[in-house]
């Protein structure tokens, strides 16, 4: 039997060559360690159990979707935020986007995208994007008024943006403070820690399956926890392989999800996303 003390060891010492790693040492320390604690209770080694957090880490973060080089970009914005630069502005939040596939996709249809939300929804004063990935860096294309400087809009915008991936996580706070807004985005795994941040619309854009794959039936108690009027979910329509039509499997995924809730559903049919639209508010 696997005493306290050695299954400690086990998982500091997995928790240790995690962090280390050049793969996975920039993911969140509490995230790297919980799943050590779940992978020293199936193995007694540390070298199984590292294997077996890799694996999880990659189901998690799914790095082959794509990273830029964020110290470089973050350079480059900052030249030309001090040159007033609105263009080269615009063009580094979209190189951003470009970098990461699940923006990447939707870069032909962003402006439409968030005008047809947003339309539903209201211009939000203040935003949690769950799961965010680079998502933030579309910023302009959500509040247009402040690719235009109208610092009034920047100012009263509340943007809370929630990952694992710690140089992520600065970049875009980076961005955002030289945007004019609160450095609110954050190192959190919102599996671990549901966010509590009170906000208009929050934004969870084609991460649902794979926090269900990851994180099995959480996908409802996180979505019902969350402190917001409007919750914005979005899946793609066609598979990354094969272009197969993907729009029935999670309509059906997504009504089955608040299965038995009064949240009032809208859905909104993009080239390659489906986007529904749930209306929390508590109905007396």
């Amino acid at each position: 039997m696997t005493t306290e003390a050695e299954r400690e060891a086990v998982v500091t010492a997995v928790t240790t060559a995690i962090k280390q790693s050049k793969k996975y040492g920039d993911t969140s320390e509490a995230t790297i360690r919980q799943l050590a604690e779940e992978a020293a209770r199936q193995h007694k080694k540390p070298k199984a159990a590292i294997k077996a957090v890799r694996a999880r880490l990659h189901s998690i973060m799914a790095p082959y979707l794509g990273d830029p080089d964020y110290a470089a970009l973050a350079r480059q914005l900052s030249d030309a935020f001090a040159a007033n630069d609105q263009a080269r502005i615009n063009q580094l939040c979209l190189a951003s986007l470009d970098a990461h596939l699940s923006t990447r996709e939707r870069l032909p249809i962003m402006t439409e995208f968030y005008q047809q939300i947003f339309a539903v929804t209201g211009q939000p004063s203040a935003i949690l994007d769950i799961a965010c990935a680079l998502n933030p860096l579309a910023l302009r294309w959500m509040f247009p008024n402040v690719g235009n400087q109208l610092s009034v809009v920047s100012n009263q915008v509340k943007f809370y943006a929630y990952d694992i991936h710690e140089p992520r996580i600065q970049f875009i706070n980076h961005y955002f403070q030289l945007e004019g807004l609160a450095p609110l985005a954050r190192v959190q795994d919102v599996a671990m820690q549901f966010p509590h941040e009170q906000a208009d619309v929050a934004l969870f854009l084609k991460e649902m399956p794979r926090f269900t794959r990851n994180y099995g039936d959480l996908g409802r108690p996180l979505l019902q926890s969350l402190n917001v009027r409007w919750l914005v979910l979005s899946y793609p329509s066609i598979s990354t392989h094969g272009g197969r039509n993907l729009t029935s499997r999670y309509r059906d995924f997504m009504h089955q999800l608040i299965a038995g809730l009064d949240w009032p559903l809208t859905e909104l049919l993009f080239e390659g996303e489906i986007v529904f639209i749930i209306d929390k508010l508590v109905r007396k």
